[in-house]
């Protein structure tokens, strides 16, 4: 088990907690400190990224580019969101 110092941070997110820190090597054999999420993230993928500007890119949020609400949603998304839309939580409360 390797033991990170106090300055060690995720490469990917900026993590500081230790507990939570690992580290991989990049194709060239550079090791890299990353949290235990982006390190498995990363073993997922299937690939070995060559630089940590490419770790970044293949364990990036795939959810953060589109807003997926405004997509049409399927059949159980609009079901779901009718059942939780604010005003009709609000007029099925209970007294």
């Amino acid at each position: 088990m390797q033991a990170f110092g106090t300055g060690s941070t995720c490469a990917v997110c900026g993590e500081r907690d230790a507990r939570a820190l690992t580290s991989l090597r990049l194709a060239g054999g550079e090791p890299v400190v990353v949290c235990g999420t982006h390190e498995l993230m990363h073993r997922r993928v299937g690939r070995t990224a060559r630089s940590i500007e490419e770790l970044r890119a293949l364990v990036s949020e795939r959810r953060k580019s589109a807003d997926r609400r405004a997509a049409n949603p399927d059949e159980l998304a609009s079901a779901l969101s009718q059942a939780f839309a604010p005003d009709r939580r609000e007029s099925d409360r209970r007294a």
